[in-house]
Formats: structure tokens, C-alpha cells, sequence
């Protein structure tokens, strides 16, 4: 009550810390999706709030940073730039073709509506390092304990730029094979032209085509249900910089013509981690399968790192005008070693086996505002064929609707793919998904979306094919610039194998319902409150659980101080009950601790900015639940020059 009364004293809108709609659904999927990994799109979305995107440039370079979204989304905001001059409001953007609330808002924490200045370091560029130091500690030792490390050098001008990255995961030595040196590391070298050659990268780079069939690095669309649209963003080339250490690609990249027509040529040769297989003479004859996360402490993960070769090569060919443009994409990829997965499992029956795989894909996108219709259809050898095909349709201004149908069969194969599913993975999935986000009313804002799907091949913890769906309803009031209130459900269902001792496994329907309320206000001028409360419900285990948190965050007007602090509480029946709190962390860093059983979390961070050009933060917070107290400590320098 006494947050409620706080909030009716009149205040001033603020920049928000986070994208409230993201960051929520990130936490839903984390407890949706067992395999999902939103590491490298988190520190993508991180990198971009530390960078962000002065769109009143009018430059399409600068606008196309906004991954998210599409090329004509690109074409159309840069238009209205050159030709109606800066960008004032938020407001306005939502009235532009394509675009709507829900994209303006997802766009909100990560754009700068200031006038196009001097950067600073013109003529020698701008470099920022970044410096991140954090360990974890608790009563009980274990592998993930220990100091991480992570150096992010970035240098940019008019035309060229470079960037560095080096990282070690809690736990891992400080060694580079038999030198000294970080566990990972990354680097790239920006070439930015004027004429036929627009772009050479030289080092580490992400691609992304067409609606991610074949290639999707970025993982932007994941499983996002209630997203602006099921359409990917635009195709692209761009610098690599995430920590992520086995989803990317290393070599050269060369970029030939322009949005609407032009060519793409790439190659890659880097070292993947992967369970290997020995015979007698302890030789490696293949590997099991890969293996994400890049954690290299145990003995398992230790024999994993960097055994596989993986070379991709590739071509991809664009043509187009303003209101419809399609592409095809080829890429070849070859392996040191041949995978050999482990038939006796079912979710391995239908896996990739060999050392090579040939993929191939054709998309458009045709339309204008009002209508876009976007699809992709692609090829794998040795395999099978997938698409995917939908409509993002603008009736009118307070009205949404997307629709999306999608294909993908077992034994369909694609090791950089990132299409919209449910579940990780390029294949073993066909469903329908529909979204509707609606202006009930002023400042009322409305979002329903639905999702059914089938699993035609075994998967973990699934020996047969099986259903699935998901629905979200979501309700947003914005009384005033500096209050919002937010009430969302969603459930989750999907067939899984029922435990049994002997005979065939039946199935039984899991679902999983969760509540969610969040109230933010901005009280006075640098004060924001953030109340949130939600609770979950999973049968047929009939297990619950719940989360109360308060989350403050204050400028001091009078020093260059930043302070951030939250209190949590949760209850949760067990790990299947289990709640995520997104919470705010060091630049170019994320948090989204999985809380459950008997648990109290709390932090606290404070920025520190003596001078324009150089930030330190430094963050600690504990855990104290059933398994004992769990304490982290983080520090960060950021200098700029």
C-alpha cells in the first residue's frame, strides 16, 4: 500500500533500465524451454544499451544495429529521418508503416533520440575497454566457484573498426592451450565501404538470413510468443563480440552491393567443443554429439574443449525492390571428425551422423505497412526440407496481428539455424503460432497470442511423438508517463514419458501456469520503484510456488552516483516450480538467477562515474535458500577515449 501511495506523487519520465517486455519473456522461456540458451542475445541486447542506436542519423548502418528488426523496418525509419528531419518522441515512431507500440517499446532501452553530434575521438576514432571482474562463493565448494574474467576492448570509426574479447569462465585456468592467456578468445576487424564492397570482416562474425531456417547466429527469434512479430530482422553480416564460445563463425566474411540487391560470400574454420570417442589406442574416431556453454572445469569438459573442426563455406545472393525482396542462401559445412550419436537413446534416432551436410534456402518478403508476408524454405544433404511462413498484418493503428505456420521434420539438419519454435534445435517440430496486440482502450494495451505444435520424433525425456502448446495473455495500463502496471498469464503444456520401472513409457500432459504482477512508478526525479509478485502452478506434480520482490534504483543529483538494490523473496515447491527475476547487472552483463525452494535473494550495485568517459560499478548479492548461502561479487571499469 505504501508503494501504491508513493506512486500517485507526481513525477518525470525516466530512460528505464531494462526492456520490461523482453526481460519478462526471457524468464518465461527459461522456464519453458529445458535447452533454450539466451547467453549471447542477452549480451547482444546488453551491448546495444551500452551503445545505443542514435537514430535521428538517418544512416541505415546505424539504424540496422537494431537487429530486431527488419530491413524495410530499416528503410522506412531512415526515410522519415532524412526527409521529416529528427525523430522527438517514442510516440512518433509508432505511427511510421511496419511499425507499432509493441516494436517502439521493445526498441525503447536500446535507442537515443539526441540530435546527430561529433563523436568523440573523430579522426582517431573511439575506443572503449571494459573490464569485469566477479567470483562466487558458498558453503558448499563446487566447480562453479572462482573468478571470472572478461576483457572487452572495442575501437570504432567512420569506416573500420575492431574489437577484442577474452574470457574466463569460474573455475577455468588462465591458459590458452600451453601459453598463457584467457580460456576464449575473440576478436574481429570491421571494413565498412562505399562503393561495391559495403563490408569485409575479418575474424569473428554472426550471420542471420532471411527468417533463419538455415542460418539465424544471433538466436534473436528463439521462442518468443507474445514478440512485435514472428518475422526475423534483417539478413546480415555483422562483428562478433558475445562470449559464447562455440555458436559463431571465424574467418572472413565479404559484403557486395546494396539492402536490395547484392551478394554475400563467407568462409569459416574454428574450433568447436564436442564429447569425443577413443577407441582401443585411445584415438579419436568421432564425436558423440556438441556441446554449448563453454564451461571447461571438469574432467568431461576439460576432454571437450576445442576437439572438433568445424569449416563452413557459403554464398548468399539478394535481390529486391522497396516492397518486395527475396534472397538464396548455400552453405557447405565439413567436419574433422565424424559425429556418431548414440542410437540406443531416442532422442538421438533421427540425429545427424557423418562429416558433412550441404544446406540450401530461398526466402521473401513482400508488402508494405498494413501487410507483410515473409517465408523460407530450405534443404539439408543429407536430410529432409523445412519451412516456415507468415503475415504481420496493421489493420489499423491499435491493432496487430501476426500469424505464423512452420515445418520442421526430425531429420531436417542445421547446426546455426534460429527459426521461431518452442524448443532449441533445427528440426522435429510443426505448429501454428497467432499473436494479437490491441489498444483496448487509452493507455490500455492488450496482447493474446497461442501456440499448438506437434513433436513427430522422439526427444529428451519424450520416447514418442507428442503435443504441445502455449498461451499468453498480457495487460499493460500506463495511466501516466511515470506509472505502469502490468498483469500477465501464461501456460505451458507438452506431452512427456511418464516414469515407469518396466514395458513401453505412456505419456502424461504437463503444464505449467504462471501469474505475474509488476507495478513501476517513478516517484520523484531519479527515484524508480519497481514492485513485482508471481506465482506458478505445475501439475499433474500439483507442485506451487511464489515471488515477492521490490527492486529501488536512485541518481544522486549532487554525485556521479548510481545506486541499485532489491529484496526477493520465494517459495516454490521444487525445481519444477521454479521462478526467474531479471535484475539489473554490469554493462555488458545479464542476470536471471532461477530461484526455487525456500529462498531470499537480495543485491546491490553502484556506478560510479567520476568523468564523462570512464564508469566503475560494483555489485554484491547473496542467495540464502535451502542449499545454503550462496554470495557473488562483481566489479567493472569502463574507460572510454
Amino acid at each position: 500500500m505504501i508503494i501504491w501511495c508513493i506512486a500517485l506523487i507526481p513525477g518525470c519520465l525516466l530512460c528505464q533500465e531494462g526492456n520490461r517486455g523482453f526481460t519478462e519473456s526471457v524468464e518465461e522461456m527459461l522456464v519453458l524451454a529445458e535447452d533454450y540458451d539466451p547467453a549471447s542475445l542477452l549480451e547482444q541486447l546488453s551491448e546495444l544499451k551500452e551503445f545505443p542506436v542514435i537514430i535521428n542519423s538517418g544512416d541505415d548502418k546505424e539504424i540496422s544495429r537494431l537487429f530486431f528488426l527488419t530491413e524495410f523496418q530499416v528503410m522506412v525509419l531512415a526515410d522519415h529521418v532524412r526527409q521529416n528531419g529528427s525523430v522527438v518522441t517514442l510516440y512518433e515512431l509508432a505511427l511510421l508503416p511496419a511499425f507499432d507500440r509493441s516494436t517502439v517499446m521493445l526498441m525503447a532501452p536500446y535507442i537515443s533520440l539526441e540530435p546527430p553530434g561529433e563523436k568523440a575521438g573523430k579522426g582517431y576514432g573511439r575506443t572503449t575497454v571494459t573490464l569485469t571482474a566477479s567470483t562466487r562463493f558458498s558453503q558448499d565448494e563446487n566447480n562453479t566457484e572462482g573468478v571470472r574474467s572478461l576483457l572487452k576492448v572495442r575501437h570504432e570509426r567512420e569506416r573500420i573498426s575492431f574489437g577484442l574479447t577474452a574470457e574466463n569462465d569460474p573455475g577455468e585456468r588462465f591458459t590458452l592451450r600451453n601459453a598463457p592467456g584467457s580460456d576464449f578468445l575473440s576478436g574481429y576487424l570491421d571494413f565498412r565501404g562505399k562503393k561495391i564492397i559495403k563490408r569485409v570482416i575479418v575474424g569473428d562474425y554472426a550471420l542471420r538470413f532471411g527468417e533463419g531456417v538455415a542460418l539465424n547466429s544471433s538466436r534473436w527469434m528463439g521462442s518468443w510468443l507474445s514478440s512485435p512479430s514472428f518475422m526475423s530482422g534483417g539478413s546480415s553480416a555483422v562483428p562478433y563480440s558475445s562470449s559464447e564460445e562455440n555458436d559463431f563463425f571465424r574467418g572472413i566474411s565479404v559484403a557486395i552491393g546494396d539492402i536490395n540487391t547484392g551478394a554475400l560470400l563467407f568462409g569459416s574454420s574454428n574450433m568447436i567443443d564436442a564429447r569425443p570417442l577413443y577407441d582401443e589406442d585411445s584415438t579419436a574416431t568421432g564425436v558423440s554429439n556438441l556441446v554449448r556453454g563453454g564451461l571447461h572445469v571438469t574432467e568431461s569438459q576439460l576432454a571437450a574443449r576445442n576437439t572438433l573442426n568445424e569449416t563452413v563455406a557459403g554464398l548468399r545472393l539478394a535481390a529486391g525492390a522497396d516492397r518486395i525482396r527475396g534472397g538464396v542462401t548455400a552453405t557447405s559445412t565439413w567436419f574433422s571428425l565424424p559425429l556418431l550419436p548414440d542410437r540406443s537413446k531416442p532422442e538421438n534416432i533421427h540425429a545427424f551422423e557423418g562429416v558433412r551436410l550441404l544446406n540450401v534456402a530461398a526466402d521473401f518478403r513482400a508488402g508494405t505497412g498494413p501487410v507483410l508476408f515473409f517465408a523460407e524454405a530450405a534443404l539439408s544433404l543429407p536430410g529432409s526440407w523445412a519451412a516456415t511462413a507468415g503475415v504481420r498484418a496493421k489493420p489499423s493503428g491499435r491493432v496487430t496481428f501476426n500469424l505464423l505456420g512452420r515445418h520442421f521434420p526430425p531429420d531436417y539438419y542445421a547446426f546455426h539455424s534460429g527459426a521461431y519454435k518452442s524448443g532449441s534445435g533445427s528440426g522435429n517440430e510443426t505448429g501454428i503460432a497467432a499473436s494479437l496486440h490491441l489498444e483496448a482502450a487509452s493507455h490500455l494495451f492488450v496482447t493474446a497470442a497461442a501456440d499448438h505444435y506437434r513433436i513427430p520424433g522422439p526427444r529428451y525425456r519424450s520416447s514418442s511423438p507428442s503435443y504441445g502448446s502455449r498461451i499468453e495473455i498480457k495487460g499493460e495500463y500506463l495511466p501516466r508517463d511515470d506509472i505502469t502496471m502490468r498483469l500477465s498469464y501464461t501456460s505451458s503444456s507438452r506431452e512427456y514419458d511418464k516414469a515407469s520401472e518396466t514395458g513401453t513409457a505412456r505419456s502424461e500432459n504437463h503444464t505449467r501456469q504462471q501469474v505475474g504482477f509488476v507495478l513501476n512508478c517513478m516517484p520523484a526525479p531519479g527515484l524508480r520503484l519497481t514492485t513485482r509478485a508471481s506465482a506458478s502452478l505445475v501439475t499433474p506434480s500439483e507442485e506451487k510456488g511464489y515471488l515477492l520482490c521490490q527492486d529501488l534504483s536512485y541518481s544522486f543529483a549532487d554525485v556521479p552516483l548510481r545506486l541499485w538494490f532489491r529484496y526477493l523473496l520465494c517459495s516454490t515447491g521444487g525445481w519444477d516450480s521454479r521462478l526467474y527475476a531479471w535484475e539489473n547487472d554490469l554493462l555488458s552483463s545479464f542476470s536471471v538467477p532461477a530461484l526455487y525452494g525456500e529462498a531470499t535473494r537480495s543485491f546491490i550495485m553502484i556506478s560510479w562515474k567520476p568523468a564523462g568517459n570512464i564508469e566503475a560499478r560494483f555489485k554484491y548479492a547473496f542467495t540464502d535458500s535451502d542449499n545454503g548461502l550462496r554470495q557473488e561479487v562483481k566489479g567493472q571499469v569502463r574507460i572510454s577515449f
